[in-house]
């Protein structure tokens, strides 16, 4: 069975590795069980699991030395406690560990919060991925990323009752406020920010609405958002509808301090490896003429993609974009006006996806991405509204005094067992032709 990704279960508690192995495996995740804390070292160490669920009285101890690990080091750490205290959430952002959740906790919780964390396993792989990939080509590029070196956080505090919050965070960073949801918009727009934290008196009209907008635009879907939830509050819902983490009030100080670093640290993070994969792209394994990835590294990387993704059960989409009529504005306006349009649309398909996903020039006027880790019904979804996008966006096309518009042939498909690397391309292409 395809899976989402491999979890590595560290508990002694017979009883509740069982039903939280089920709750996974509702979930499309794939469980493996250590019931000490030696075993689950030695799983850790020999299988790099994309994430560690850790639970009992020993628990901190091996998170912490899970974290100074040089092979596991990347490894995403999650502590489930039957209570969360302020001490513990203290400790938990000294050493880095990557969340801490009660046990209790729903699904929608649960698989909420470790998306992101699998995500981040997704792009260490990936760094690792093109790195190797990059040295057959005679490029350095790095394999890991340290989380030392970060910038001061930038967080954005937002609703009535920011000045509580503010003052918890004081000296964390630059602190940010706006009082409502539309200034909101308005600023998330105009600046980069590490994280943003919901605060209001009551819960205002739109709230929920707010974070499915933020979650669904091509620009803030990573940003990560902290709602500090009222008495009501559907928190179930506030998962499902974006927020990256919701805390109910009232708030312990630490607790709340330790959500909101541990958020920024996590975003700072991704950013990080984010430069790091750009490590990859360099005059040998670039096209000269769109600036992405070349069809050559395109098929030394898909190709070892593709046996990892059989080998591990893993879901790996494959998109094509054709943009066939600039073929016609070469005609009209001419070499340079061609180039200028065809750089313009793979920086913007690009711009549009994740850092872990690989755009690459496969023939003139044509590109394709490679996804990792991604099933097919959220591969459409990508193709879909990178296509909407680029169908509706005029272009400025130097010495061309009039926009451009370009209109898309798409094509999609994933990595099935008994797949080649022929039999991918042949079948994702296949609407194109």
């Amino acid at each position: 069975m395809i899976r989402l990704a491999n979890v590595l279960i560290i508990n002694a508690n017979a009883t509740q590795v069982v039903a939280l192995k089920e709750r996974l495996a509702r979930g499309g995740y794939h469980a493996s069980i250590a019931f000490d804390m030696a075993q689950g070292l030695v799983l850790a160490q020999a299988d790099h699991p994309d994430l560690i669920l850790l639970s009992g009285d020993d628990a901190l101890d091996l998170a912490i030395q899970l974290k100074k690990g040089e092979t596991t080091a990347t490894i995403p750490v999650v502590l489930l406690v039957e209570r969360i205290d302020s001490a513990l959430c203290g400790q938990c952002l000294e050493h880095g560990i990557d969340d801490v959740m009660n046990l209790g906790c729903e699904d929608a919780e649960l698989f909420a919060r470790m998306r992101p964390l699998v995500r981040l396993a997704t792009m260490h792989a990936e760094l690792r991925q093109r790195a190797s990939i990059a040295k057959t080509f005679n490029v350095a590029a790095r394999n890991r990323v340290e989380e030392s070196g970060s910038q001061p956080p930038v967080i954005l505090v937002i609703g009535d009752a920011a000045d509580a919050v503010v003052d918890v965070l004081q000296g964390s960073g630059e602190i940010l406020t706006c009082a409502t949801l539309y200034e909101a918009e308005d600023i998330l727009v105009r600046r980069n920010f590490d994280a943003a934290v919901l605060s209001f008196a009551q819960e205002t009209d739109g709230l929920l609405g707010f974070c499915s907008q933020v979650r669904n635009n091509p620009r803030l879907f990573n940003l990560p958002m902290l709602l500090l939830a009222n008495v009501g509050t559907d928190i179930a819902d506030a998962y499902r509808r974006g927020a990256t983490r919701v805390i109910g009030r009232p708030v312990d100080p630490m607790v709340l301090k330790a959500a909101v670093l541990t958020l920024v640290r996590r975003q700072q993070l991704r950013w990080n490896i984010r430069g790091a994969l750009n490590d990859s792209l360099s005059t040998a394994t670039r096209e000269a003429v769109t600036g992405q990835y070349s069809r050559a590294f395109l098929e030394a990387y898909l190709s070892s993609r593709i046996e990892t993704a059989k080998a591990q059960d893993r879901h790996l989409a494959v998109v094509f974009f054709a943009a066939p009529n600039i073929e016609g504005v070469r005609q009209q306006f001419g070499d340079d006006a061609a180039l200028h349009l065809t750089q313009q649309v793979g920086q913007w398909i690009t711009g549009l996806l994740r850092a872990e996903d690989l755009t690459a020039s496969f023939k003139p006027h044509e590109f394709c991405v490679v996804l990792p880790d991604t099933p097919i019904h959220e591969a459409e979804v990508v193709m879909h509204r990178i296509a909407g996008v680029l169908a509706y966006t005029d272009f400025a096309v130097r010495d061309v005094y009039q926009p451009v518009k370009v209109w898309v042939q798409v094509g999609c498909t994933v990595v099935a067992p008994g797949d080649t690397l022929e039999s991918v391309l042949g079948r994702a292409r296949q609407n194109l032709d």
